[in-house]
Parts: structure tokens; sequence; C-alpha cells
């Protein structure tokens, strides 16, 4: 069996199961577990498998069935970097909202008890995060998505107009060659079209890996939004958002 054979029918396995150990991958395939990590590691390279724990696991084509602190793992550097940026618009004593993005709990992380924040979130694993750092933290509540911890429905889009929000951070899956921010979750679309619609002040977070990437729902375009946060130059001919583009190193700079 070929090298590239041997790959393809790794990839078939890993479509079958959650997640394969090394162990497995060798006996499977009576190879040694050397040449799976070689193997992995390349797969990996291609952001086709993301491995940990001894193994690895298949990136689905949307991601949407990835747990969270999975997602969190993919373009870590970049997230951080870029939520260290997005900082600089984050104000005290203001009413913030956070959608359930992985790349949002990275800003969660950049949050202090003496900016006084008050942030409502339809992320359950951002609420607890941010109870934890001492945040004064609402849930939308709503229906309720396992892997991505995200809540969505008429329940969390009619709590939206108890509050008086004053900025939106979110994420989505990708950003589509002429300026559409697109996602494969309808619930989590239309919350964010919801609240866009708002007059509040609107902070796109995007990682570079996001730019070209189409989907099946349309959030926005980019000139919808006020800024846009992201670790990459924008590719020419996409819109520019209404007040600015802050871009981030990977160092956090």
């Amino acid at each position: 069996m070929s090298r590239k054979d041997r790959l393809l029918n790794i990839l078939d396995f890993l479509n079958d199961h959650s997640f394969v150990t090394v162990d497995t991958l060798s006996r499977h395939f009576f190879i040694s577990p050397p040449t799976v990590y070689r193997d992995l590691r390349e797969l990996e390279e291609q952001m086709l498998i993301i491995r940990g724990n001894g193994g690895a696991m298949r990136i689905s084509a949307d991601r949407t069935s990835m747990p969270l602190d999975i997602r969190r793992t993919i373009h870590a550097k970049a997230k951080a970097a870029i939520a260290h940026r997005a900082m600089e618009l984050v104000r005290p004593h203001t009413f913030l909202f956070l959608d359930a993005s992985s790349t949002t709990g990275y800003l969660i992380d950049c949050f202090s008890p003496s900016l006084d924040l008050t942030v409502l979130t339809n992320g359950v694993s951002a609420a607890v995060q941010l109870t934890q750092r001492g945040i004064r933290t609402y849930y939308t509540g709503g229906r309720f998505f396992g892997s991505s911890t995200a809540a969505g429905g008429k329940i969390s889009y009619d709590s939206l107009d108890r509050f008086h929000i004053d900025m939106l951070f979110f994420s989505c899956y990708g950003v589509e060659p002429k300026g559409a921010i697109v996602d494969p979750s309808e619930e989590e679309t239309l919350l964010r079209r919801h609240l866009l619609r708002r007059p509040i002040t609107s902070v796109f977070l995007c990682d570079g890996s996001k730019f070209g990437k189409g989907s099946i729902f349309r959030v926005a375009s980019l000139d919808q939004v006020d800024y846009m946060v992201t670790d990459s130059p924008l590719p020419p001919a996409y819109p520019l958002p209404r007040r600015g583009i802050l871009v981030a190193s990977q160092d956090g700079t």
C-alpha cells in the first residue's frame, strides 16, 4: 500500500470513529506507532484531523459537531492574539453580548472584575467561564445545542429585548470572497442577525484561516459590522467594516 493510499484509509477509518488512538491505528493497519505518528502529523498539517490524548479525531466539514473545547485548540495562538487586540475596544462599565464561539472564550480570558462589565451570552460554557472570572453574567436561555454549548430559538431572541446592550462580540465559520460572513448553524445565525439589527457596536472576531470559506447561512456582510479584529490582512476586494480593522500579531500586540 502506498503512503497516499494509507493516509486516505486512515481518514476513512477516522470518519467512522469519533476518536481513535495511535495503538488502534497501528494494529488496524499493521504499521508501527512511529509511522502512525508521522501520518497523523501530516494529516493535521493539512487541517484534516486534530491530534491529542494519544490519538486523533476527524475535523468535520462544518465543525458544528466538534466539541467547543476541541474547537478552542484550533488556531489557538491566533484567537488569543485577536482577543488581546479586541480588548482595545472594551470600555469599563459597559454591557456586552458574547456569542458561543470559541474565539470569544479567549476574550473572556482577558476580562477582569475591575472593568465592571456586564455580559449577556447564549453560551453555557461562556457563562460559566465569565462567572468564574467574577464578571456579572446573564444567560439568554433557550433551546440547548450540546456540542456547541450554545442556546438558540425564540426564548433566546426574546431575552435580548430585556437588556440595553452596548457592544456585540461574535465570530463565525467563514467569510466568503465577496465579504459575506457565513455560518452552518441556523439558530446561531438568526441570533446574530437579530443583534446586528440593533443600534449597538458590533465587533467581528475572525482569524485568517476563515477567509474564503463558505457555508449555508449568511449572517451579514463585512461592511455591515463596525469593527473586525483579525490576525491577517484582509484579502483584496473584500468590503471594509464601517469603522475599521484591528490586526493582531501572534504575540498579542
